[in-house]
């Protein structure tokens, strides 16, 4: 016992490069290495947003005089892009009129994907009905396919009934889209919410609208927020379906397309730096305030309830 003792009173205590790094020196070589990877590919992942900021804020004469790294700044580009109009008539610039589209249609398409897909995950966790398995499995098939197998027929509808250029029935279609798969997200977290709890209000005499909204909905906030995020992406950065469909009633995407090319206007880069930068903002301001939901649906469900 007393020759344990004296070996562990005599174990020397790392020093100098090694009580620096709490480690050896082969570690710290690897250590190293690891960083130095991690930092590169941190710096090519900048790279393209570092030249996107400083073409925003740059006055060079073209795109290849734009440094990586910003050295001037101006606002002209924005003060271009923000009362520029295409034709006299314009109630509002073309590049605002795009953003308040592309806003009014990413926004009625999460406020419907979230209340529609509550209402679904709810009916398929909570109610025994017929037919109930083979639907979701066909829901579940129908998201093999991607979605642009069924544009044409899409455009045919539309141009039939009317709808083309209208920002309310291109929500309808996100909608329709997004409804099968946040089904599943939503009915994987509601089964692990214990039904004693539905019990108990149905004997207080709630009804299973009120069990829904007043106790289920409120427990799968985050599982909520997860599926408001990725429907407001959707169409906030879509731009095959709205130039189908909507081809005289722009998008802040079409707008984007439209400065990146030569004709019928003159080539813009700057401009498209600048929209492009400034179409980011209202991404990262989501994905900040909603990280927290976000991270937390990308696993929610995963467990087996």
């Amino acid at each position: 016992m007393a020759f344990r003792e004296k070996r562990h009173t005599d174990k020397r205590q790392p020093t100098g490069v090694k009580r620096f790094f709490g480690t050896t020196l082969p570690k710290i070589v690897k250590r190293v290495i690891v960083y130095a990877w991690l930092l590169l590919w941190v710096g090519i992942a900048l790279a393209p947003i570092s030249w996107m900021v400083s073409a925003a804020f740059s006055d060079a004469p073209g795109i290849g005089y734009v440094p990586i790294i910003p050295t001037s700044f101006t606002l002209d580009n924005y003060r271009d892009i923000l009362t520029y109009r295409s034709s006299t008539g314009q109630l509002f610039p073309d590049y605002v009129d795009s953003f308040l589209t592309t806003l009014l249609v990413a926004t009625v398409t999460t406020v419907l994907v979230v209340i529609l897909s509550a209402l679904v995950g709810f009916a398929v966790t909570r109610f025994r009905f017929h037919a109930k398995k083979p639907a979701l499995l066909l829901m579940m098939g129908l998201q093999m396919f991607p979605g642009f197998m069924g544009m044409i027929a899409l455009f045919i509808i539309f141009r039939v009934f009317g709808w083309l250029n209208n920002p309310f029935y291109l929500s309808l279609i996100y909608v329709a889209g997004a409804i099968p798969f946040n089904t599943f997200i939503v009915r994987g977290f509601m089964r692990n919410v214990p039904k004693s709890l539905d019990e108990a209000a149905a004997i207080d005499g709630a009804t299973n609208l009120q069990i829904m909204i007043k106790i289920i909905v409120p427990l799968a906030a985050p599982i909520m927020g997860f599926i408001a995020v990725t429907a407001f992406m959707g169409p906030w950065l879509d731009y095959i379906l709205p130039s189908i469909l909507m081809p005289n009633n722009e998008t802040v995407a079409m707008w984007l397309f439209r400065m990146n090319v030569p004709t019928p206007q003159p080539y813009r880069p700057m401009w498209f730096m600048a929209g492009a930068l400034f179409l980011a903002v209202p991404i990262m301001i989501v994905q900040i305030y909603m990280q927290k939901y976000v991270t937390y649906g990308l696993t929610a469900g995963a467990e087996k309830g």
